[in-house]
C-alpha cells in the first residue's frame, strides 16, 4: 500500500495515521469504526481481520482491530468511554468479528451493537459475578472476584 493511499484513506475517515515498519494504524472516531474496516476489507488482499485487541487507558477502553496481508498489517483504532461502552460490530459485514467481538465484551466490558452475541457470556464462567467489573479492566479486583466465585 502506498503512503498516497494511507493518507488518503486516513483523510476519507478524518484519522490520524501512523506508521511502524510493515504496520499501518489508522486512529478515527468510534461513529466510523465500520465504515473504517469496510474500507480496509475493500483494499486488495486485506479481507482477513485477524483479531480485535483492547486496552483499558483508565476512562476509555482503546479498540484496535487488526487486518493482515501478507507482512503488511493495517490496524483501525478507536477510544470507547467506559460510562458509555458501545460501538457498532462489524458482524453484518465480516462474520468472523462476531467471537472476537464477544471476547472484548466478557474482558473488557465494550458492547458491540448489533453482535447477537452480547446477552451471553463466552469466555466468563457462569459464576463470574454479575456485578464484578470485566476481568481485564483496571476496576477489577481478582482477589475480590475469586472470593465471589467461591474459589477461594
Amino acid at each position: 500500500m502506498s503512503e498516497d493511499e494511507l493518507s488518503r484513506l486516513a483523510s476519507d475517515l478524518s484519522g490520524e495515521l501512523r506508521r511502524r515498519k510493515n504496520s499501518v494504524t489508522i486512529g478515527v472516531k468510534r461513529e466510523v469504526v465500520l465504515d473504517a474496516c469496510q474500507k480496509i476489507t475493500s483494499l486488495p488482499g486485506f479481507y482477513h481481520l485477524s483479531t480485535i485487541s483492547g486496552v483499558d487507558l483508565g476512562q476509555e477502553i482503546e479498540l484496535l482491530y487488526h487486518f493482515w496481508k501478507g507482512r503488511e498489517i493495517v490496524s483501525i483504532k478507536t477510544r470507547v468511554p467506559k460510562v458509555d461502552p458501545h460501538v457498532r460490530s462489524l458482524s453484518s459485514v465480516l462474520p468472523s468479528s462476531l467471537l472476537y467481538e464477544a471476547e472484548v465484551k466478557d474482558l473488557l466490558g465494550v458492547q458491540f451493537d448489533g453482535n447477537p452475541l452480547m446477552g451471553q457470556k463466552l469466555l466468563l464462567p457462569d459464576a463470574y459475578p454479575a456485578d464484578a467489573p470485566p476481568p481485564l479492566t483496571k476496576d477489577a479486583d481478582p482477589e475480590k472476584i475469586r472470593r465471589a466465585m467461591e474459589l477461594e
